[in-house]
């Protein structure tokens, strides 16, 4: 996944790196068909490289260096605080356009943190059971080593403390909970839990999928993760199972470079673009400062705040939005929805629909009958200025289940049904 991301990124002409960060098991000079890196991140970390642009190493691919973890030794594979502070500056510091670090699996503290340091992190699973557990087990650590960092500060630590005192032993069951009874005590104390939150946003992407019931686990996983902690886990994408990709491991190519044809170089291709068009209306990171930089003058702020003052007005927003997908309706109206930076509480008083949530989690068993959601699923394709929304409609009630065999008219709309618009 890695090798051929940062392969597609190198490819679309952008300078990139691949460090490879799995230490102790580092692969990716195979995958790329560098057979004995010269210089290596021990080079780094034990001084006999002075910066991380000393161990670069060219690939095959065009535009497209290596840092190798090779034959890392087992202190190099614990990385020490002062050590992993120097591997963070030096990332910080090269001049390429991208930088992909490849971490190994599990919830290490570095494997966090090094999730952490990136603008976007993407969680790759497959669609086995462990899989998918092990996903949802790192999206959670890592989402609370992310406000571990925030809870440190003075302000913050003594909010917290206070609420242990006058708790009385009273257990937290999530994040949103925790940021909601420091507001309550010390508004200013929970800003920094608010912004850690806001900017935790990973990417999700799925593996190896053979059938449609697995490419829809996806936004299963990414629904699920919003409500058990209340974070825009977002889905990137699915990959599809491909022989190929074993015949590149094969030849030591990325299968971008040995099938590029492939129906997997064509979905990565498709997630790389998607990566760069957000990295290019991203703000730069302070080089010495925190983890991201502060977001208050980028450009996409600023286009949020237009879309929330037309929707004020009344008026439709305008900005491009992705393309139809037939596959997760459900997760396009929520794409489209952010792409507008729009929050699910202003369409929803913009709509006076209150199911959006449950539309865009396709949550059927919630929804009410196909005569009335036909209707909801307008208003707000409407709303979102959606090109097609005839189309957008007839994709989504094909995913709803079939009716009665009896062919029996749908009942009614409950009294709840009122609540679900007014």
């Amino acid at each position: 996944m890695s090798a051929n991301l940062a392969a597609a990124l190198a490819g679309a002409g952008r300078r990139c790196v691949v460090v490879d960060a799995d230490l102790g098991g580092a692969n990716l000079h195979t995958l790329l068909g560098v057979t004995r890196p010269r210089y290596t991140l021990s080079h780094l970390l034990a001084r006999d490289a002075s910066s991380l642009a000393d161990v670069m190493v060219p690939t095959s691919v065009r535009n497209l260096w290596l840092v190798s973890g090779n034959q890392a030794l087992l202190e190099i594979a614990n990385l020490g605080h002062a050590q992993k502070a120097r591997l963070v500056r030096q990332i910080r510091r090269l001049d390429v356009d991208d930088v992909v670090l490849d971490l190994g699996a599990g919830s290490a503290f570095n494997v966090l943190d090094f999730f952490l340091l990136a603008r976007r992190g993407l969680v790759v699973t497959t669609p086995e059971p462990t899989a998918v557990e092990n996903a949802e087990y790192f999206l959670r650590a890592a989402f609370y080593r992310s406000l571990r960092e925030a809870a440190r500060r003075p302000d913050v630590a003594a909010a917290i403390q206070r609420l242990r005192l006058h708790g009385r032993g009273r257990r937290v069951h999530s994040a949103e909970e925790l940021i909601a009874l420091v507001r309550a005590i010390d508004p200013p104390a929970a800003k920094p839990l608010e912004d850690r939150a806001q900017a935790f946003a990973p990417l999700l992407v799925v593996n190896q999928v053979r059938t449609p019931e697995q490419r829809a686990l996806g936004a299963r996983v990414a629904a699920s993760c919003r409500e058990r902690l209340g974070v825009a886990v977002e889905l990137a994408g699915s990959l599809d199972a491909d022989p190929n990709v074993a015949a590149a491991v094969e030849l030591r190519q990325p299968a971008l470079q040995a099938f590029p044809l492939s129906r997997f170089s064509r979905q990565i291709e498709a997630l790389a673009n998607r990566l760069a068009r957000a990295d290019d209306g991203a703000c730069e990171r302070d080089e010495g400062g925190a983890d991201r930089a502060p977001r208050a003058a980028a450009p996409a702020d600023a286009a949020r705040g237009a879309a929330r003052a037309r929707v004020a007005a009344g008026e439709t927003p305008r900005r491009p939005l992705p393309p139809l997908d037939p596959v997760a309706p459900g997760a396009y109206l929520r794409r489209c929805r952010e792409a507008l930076g729009l929050s699910l509480a202003e369409m929803t008083e913009r709509t006076r629909v209150r199911i959006l949530d449950h539309i865009e989690n396709e949550r059927f068993d919630l929804l009410p009958p196909e005569v009335y959601l036909k209707g909801y699923l307008y208003e707000y394709a409407k709303a979102l200025d959606l090109p097609d929304v005839a189309g957008l409609a007839t994709c989504y009630l094909a995913k709803a289940p079939a009716p009665p065999a009896d062919g029996a008219p749908p009942p009614a709309p409950k009294r709840g049904l009122r609540r679900w618009w007014r």
